[in-house]
């Protein structure tokens, strides 16, 4: 039984592609203040059983620029980290967000099956201040706890009031509601209390979450304007090129990665 409407892949503002590090999407339409790649399943993300450290130096030896990358030790949470030279590797800040102002550093986030979410200010905003990146782990948990919400808080309180009001943001690859059931339990609950009954369905005794429509209304709360968001329609449960937790991936994550330029 269908539960919810299926998302067709944006491939207007995702586009995924074949490097020596396997399957990269790319998060478009590329600016010339942030370089992003987000890498899914293949021999990078395959073969270092998730040691940062030896994924920045294949990336270092392929031609990236090094420098520090903040690596946070993801728990499911809210809490947004500041990028800076001292929460770099081997520094693990317990973060499921990086708001990256620098361009000293870089800053990277894994998934199989939360949703990455990444939020960039327009050029126009970056012709007269320094660029930024906001990177956001919204599993179920996070997306329960609204990480959009206290990662934009952030980005008001250092970058300025006005810096996401021309905004974009991307929703990357992520578990789909009809491959994301839940028993009745504490942490269900808080989830039928959080998220918009249109994200929600309830079947045989189960309840299914729409993580990406939710995480699209909270965008919109927040104030990034409707043509401004961009989900990619990817079901890390059906798409072959994605790690899956619940898909039998133990080990396996994807990484998005950014690093930011004077524009």
């Amino acid at each position: 039984m269908m539960l919810f409407k299926k998302r067709t892949a944006d491939t207007g503002n995702f586009r995924l592609e074949h490097e020596s590090a396997g399957n990269v999407l790319r998060f478009l339409p590329e600016v010339p203040f942030a370089r992003v790649r987000f890498y899914m399943r293949g021999p990078l993300m395959d073969g270092y059983d998730g040691n940062m450290e030896v994924i920045q130096d294949h990336l270092a030896r392929a031609g990236e620029a090094r420098r520090p990358l903040i690596a946070p030790r993801q728990v499911h949470g809210v809490e947004i980290v500041e990028a800076a030279p001292f929460c770099a590797l081997p520094a693990r800040p317990e973060a499921d967000g990086i708001l990256l102002a620098s361009l000293d550093v870089e800053a990277s986030l894994r998934f199989a099956d939360c949703a990455p979410v990444l939020i960039l200010p327009s050029e126009e905003w970056t012709r007269h201040n320094r660029p930024w990146a906001l990177l956001l782990h919204s599993g179920y948990k996070g997306t329960v706890q609204n990480i959009v919400r206290a990662g934009l808080r952030r980005v008001e309180q250092v970058m300025g009031r006005d810096a996401s009001a021309s905004a974009s943001a991307w929703v990357g690859p992520c578990i789909g509601g009809e491959d994301y059931p839940r028993k009745l339990e504490e942490w269900t609950e808080r989830g039928l209390a959080a998220f918009h009954p249109e994200n929600v369905r309830e079947s045989d005794g189960h309840y299914y979450f729409d993580l990406a429509g939710e995480l699209q209304r909270q965008l919109l709360e927040c104030g990034i304007a409707p043509h401004n968001i961009f989900v990619s329609g990817l079901n890390t449960a059906e798409t072959p090129e994605c790690y899956s937790y619940r898909r039998g991936d133990k080990i396996g994550r994807m990484m998005l990665h950014v690093c930011l330029f004077m524009a």
